[in-house]
């Protein structure tokens, strides 16, 4: 069995897909999906998405890259709906840092901070993206000493920085890139690490595989990520599929 750890099939261009789309998973042996938020206005739909089907789980959070759409008391909601929140949400992101937008870094880092202190006043997980401040992220979780770990989410880089995550209770998000034979640094990483510190996503519709045929990229193709990351590790298929499944479950609570 297999978790898509991230993946946004709340997004609009799943619309006339989606129950198809989430009916076709079991056949593909895909039997949970988490979904992250982006921004306040895509909460309560997520929520209600994930009422409707007991495999997908949700986390709630601001993306850096939607945070012009940031307004005061956007955050006190987001403690009020993670303090009553459904058995489905398991985590607090995406949140993170991102230095190749425009957004002004000291908003970025003021709203990231506080998103990692509810995460931890809830004992929850978070989903991180981070663009170029790797350093800073660590140095921010590490000065609020962040006990809860989660998930680099579309790692890309050096065995070193993400050891340096997985010293924190993180684990490795691995998607697409996996399956592009010129991502040598990053395929080279992901042979190295430790097998208890990696999980399967697909960040769908974003990160295609390589060579996709289908115009969007869909859960679907958390399989082709899989094999491409058997095929550079040395446990068998069949370890390598139930200890990425197992890892997802001792980081996100979705059982």
């Amino acid at each position: 069995m297999f978790i898509d750890s991230h993946c946004h099939v709340n997004f609009a261009c799943f619309d006339e897909q989606r129950d198809k789309l989430i009916s076709s998973l079991a056949y593909q042996q895909i039997d949970k999906l988490i979904i992250p938020a982006t921004h306040r206005s895509t909460w309560q739909d997520i929520i209600d998405l994930c009422c409707q089907y007991p495999n997908l789980y949700y986390s709630l959070g601001y993306h850096p890259h939607f945070l012009d759409h940031y307004e005061d008391g956007d955050l006190i909601y987001l403690q009020a709906l993670v303090n009553r929140r459904e058995r489905q949400c398991i985590a607090i992101g995406e949140i993170g840092l991102d230095k190749r937008i425009s957004t002004d870094m000291r908003m970025q880092e003021d709203i990231f901070i506080e998103q990692v202190k509810i995460a931890e006043k809830f004992k929850l997980p978070i989903i991180l993206h981070v663009v170029q401040k790797q350093g800073r992220v660590l140095e921010i979780l590490r000065q609020l000493k962040f006990t809860q770990g989660g998930v680099y989410h579309a790692f890309s880089g050096s065995e070193d920085i993400a050891l340096a995550f997985i010293a924190l209770g993180f684990k490795i998000g691995v998607g697409g890139v996996v399956t592009y034979p010129n991502a040598l640094k990053t395929r080279k990483t992901l042979r190295l690490l430790p097998v208890e510190s990696l999980i399967l996503e697909t960040d769908s519709p974003d990160m295609p595989v390589y060579k996709q045929r289908d115009k969007v990229n869909t859960p679907l193709n958390l399989l082709p990520i899989f094999t491409a990351l058997a095929e550079l590790r040395s446990e068998s298929k069949e370890c390598l599929a139930k200890q990425l499944y197992q890892n997802t479950l001792n980081i996100f609570s979705c059982k």
